[in-house]
């Protein structure tokens, strides 16, 4: 679903803002976590930070895009993305 003429420039401000509230919160989380792990830095570090962060990072997307009402909006970005990272793992 793409953003339609109907948004007004509020609507745009609060997904901007959905957005910088995601990756604030994410990166704060990323400060606690990471150093749970035991790796210091380097390629694993990369690795794990990856794979745990990512995720968290979409559901927290999806939260804040809950309490700021444009979860609809959001919703439908995260299911492309899901079909396009789900597409090289179908069967023919």
């Amino acid at each position: 679903m793409s953003a339609s003429p109907k948004q007004s420039p509020w609507d745009y401000l609060l997904i901007l803002l959905v957005f910088a509230i995601t990756g604030s919160t994410a990166a704060y989380l990323s400060k606690l976590i990471m150093p749970l792990t035991g790796i210091e830095g380097g390629f694993w570090y990369v690795v794990v930070y990856i794979l745990l962060i990512t995720p968290i990072y979409q559901v927290l997307l999806l939260g804040y895009a809950f309490v700021f009402g444009k979860f609809s909006f959001f919703w439908e970005k995260q299911k492309k993305i899901g079909r396009w990272i789900a597409r090289p793992f179908k069967k023919k």
